[in-house]
């Protein structure tokens, strides 16, 4: 039995970036990037198509834009093992973070902030932070009509990014807790916002086809 647990141990898989991934991250930033301070990146480990994949995430000074409206930069690096040394991380396009905060400081990022997916004017964004629960609950009727979303569009959900689609339509992306994401349309009319379509699949897929 006692062997039975060691084999199990051993097998068990690894959740997160060992001490030499997390040391070679490092070295690779620092020759890459002035760090101007202390560098705390954030290490996930994810299975895709049944191999580990390991990303490092670093996020910059968080700025106060429109207020009350915060923008943080944020990049996320990718690990080859089989590469040469010196080429093993790799840097995806930068992307933007934001939140509403009514502190005079943004301060500390909230537990989910928004990931800005594609440029939108800040009064806009701010507009679609602000009123995105009416949006959500608008958008859950066309969700009934949509074969993809019917099955959960009673679900709860959160907002975790803003997008553009190719017609040009600011969109509002959510996700619930069991990692499907829907993807709300919105446009003017008049002077109110109204939610437009709606898609939906799995937040996983969504997230493979973006990188």
């Amino acid at each position: 039995m006692m062997a039975a647990m060691m084999t199990n141990a051993r097998a068990a898989p690894v959740t997160t970036a060992t001490d030499k991934e997390q040391a070679s991250f490092f070295e690779y930033y620092s020759g890459a990037h002035a760090t101007g301070g202390l560098l705390r990146p954030q290490f996930a480990v994810t299975t895709v198509k049944g191999k580990r994949h390991v990303m490092a995430t670093v996020d910059g000074p968080a700025q106060r834009a429109t207020l009350p409206l915060c923008r943080q930069p944020r990049t996320v690096f990718d690990y080859d093992p089989k590469a040469p040394k010196d080429k093993r991380w790799s840097e995806r396009a930068p992307l933007q973070l934001v939140w509403y905060s009514q502190q005079p400081q943004c301060g500390a990022q909230p537990e989910t902030p928004i990931r800005l997916l594609a440029p939108l004017p800040e009064m806009e964004i701010l507009t679609l932070i602000q009123q995105h629960p009416t949006l959500l609950n608008n958008a859950r009727l066309l969700m009934a009509g949509n074969t993809s979303c019917a099955p959960s569009r009673s679900r709860g959900y959160r907002l975790t990014a803003l997008d553009r689609a190719k017609d040009g339509l600011p969109v509002l992306v959510f996700e619930n807790a069991v990692d499907e994401e829907a993807r709300i349309a919105v446009r003017r009319s008049r002077n109110e916002l109204v939610a437009w379509s709606a898609e939906c699949a799995s937040a996983g897929d969504s997230r493979q086809k973006k990188r």
